[in-house]
């Protein structure tokens, strides 16, 4: 893919540029020419919101995103201060930057940090349009470090690590923000543009050879999961880099360590690592640890013993769904696939203490016993999301066939999909 392809001008990046340009003065930091040879614009000239989208409309040498400079740019002192306020105002991660900064700092490992104007001004976009996406970043950064020290990796692979962390999710700032909002309800089509931003994000950094490669690759494989039920590629095990796997741990981490996220204490997500062990790399998990010091507490609701006897029949309902519509000698590949899937989780959920085939076992034990019911709300809300997600990773490897299968309701064939898919959705709207 050329240079020109690559400068992915959609709408979406645009208005954040052009709202960047209505509040920071954006300047030229080279000559810029058409693609004939004319120049448009003289280094250190000030570019304008209007100009900016005029000129986006041509092919330009170099391509506008590689001569763009703005006041007050991010750079490492600036980004290292942002670290430090998100150490100081986080306990979790206090505790993180005590095991970091006993061997090179996070100050050393951001200072040492270089990256080209380039990718410093669309780290500074998305700081000052996408406040959310830069704080997960810097989030993920603190938490990508921790892992990769405690993994016994060199100071360039920290740094190399704290790079990718940062522009892990850069790509998102060419889909729709829409579409990250937490009431949006997206559609297929949404969906899997949405699983496009790891290659966007791969694409653009892999316009610096002076970055590592493995940054890039590591970008790309944050959603990678061990045993190939990740985007975009669906790598298996050892052939998703070791970065690419401390991403992909530090992702699921972050649900924990967010101040502004305490619904994921450390109970919570102990049972997610549990009954996702598979999905990552072996030997990061355990290096969370460290949020075992997580006392929070769950405040009680009247409504809970209700909401958590729902999630016992929800889950048990589909599992006896599966059985009763799937035909496991069909030789369908999707079939076998939910199958696999299905017997691992009902398996991991009676390690836990719930058999999805005796679902009145368990209401009863929570009648007799209400102070044990705390223990099974993440079990079930995780198995529940392990359903969510069993749809989506259909949808996503066989995407022509669901949708074939959801247009053609008389066939039978993946009915049982079509009713983990309506069961599902109608659990969401009762809540």
């Amino acid at each position: 893919m050329g240079s020109e392809t690559q400068q992915t001008h959609d709408e979406h990046y645009l208005r954040a540029v052009t709202g960047l340009g209505n509040t920071r003065k954006i300047v030229a930091t080279c000559d810029i020419y058409s693609q004939s040879g004319i120049k448009l614009v003289a280094a250190g000239f000030h570019i304008t919101s209007e100009l900016y989208e005029r000129l986006v409309m041509h092919k330009l040498l170099p391509p506008i995103d590689k001569a763009l400079s703005v006041e007050n740019m991010l750079n490492p002192e600036r980004i290292l201060a942002d670290v430090l306020a998100l150490l100081d105002h986080n306990d979790k991660l206090r505790m993180v930057g005590q095991v970091v900064n006993q061997g090179n700092s996070y100050h050393q490992i951001v200072t040492d940090i270089r990256l080209p104007s380039p990718l410093a001004f669309k780290l500074t976009v998305a700081k000052e349009q996408f406040p959310q996406i830069y704080q997960h970043s810097l989030l993920l950064m603190v938490i990508s470090v921790y892992l990769a020290r405690c993994d016994g990796k060199s100071l360039h692979e920290e740094e190399a690590v704290a790079i990718a962390a940062l522009f892990h999710d850069i790509g998102l700032l060419h889909i729709d923000p829409r579409l990250l909002e937490p009431s949006h309800m997206m559609t297929p089509a949404e969906r899997r543009h949405l699983y496009t931003h790891p290659l966007t994000a791969y694409l653009l950094l892999s316009e610096f050879p002076e970055l590592p490669k493995l940054i890039a690759n590591a970008v790309l494989e944050h959603h990678e999961m061990m045993d190939g039920s990740g985007y975009p590629r669906g790598l298996h095990g050892e052939k998703i880099s070791r970065c690419g796997q401390i991403l992909a741990v530090a992702e699921l981490a972050a649900k924990a360590f967010d101040s502004d996220n305490p619904s994921v204490p450390w109970k919570k997500l102990e049972v997610m690592l549990k009954l996702n062990s598979r999905k990552y790399g072996p030997g990061l998990i355990g290096h969370l640890n460290i949020l075992h010091t997580d006392v929070a507490q769950t405040s009680a609701n009247e409504n809970e013993p209700d909401r958590l006897v729902e999630q016992v029949k929800l889950i048990a309902r589909l599992f006896d769904d599966f059985n009763h519509l799937a035909d496991p000698q069909c030789n369908d590949p999707i079939c076998d696939f939910a199958q696999t899937r299905l017997a691992e989780l009902r398996l991991n959920l009676i390690g836990a203490g719930f058999d999805p085939r005796d679902p009145a076992g368990l209401i009863q034990m929570f009648m007799d016993d209400p102070g044990c019911m705390a223990g099974y709300e993440p079990i079930l809300g995780e198995a529940i999301w392990q359903f969510k997600s069993l749809v989506l990773e259909i949808s996503r490897q066989w995407a022509e066939e669901v949708e074939k299968s959801a247009a053609e309701t008389d066939k039978t064939e993946h009915a049982w999909l079509n009713e983990m898919r309506l069961v599902l959705s109608a659990a969401e709207l009762d809540e």
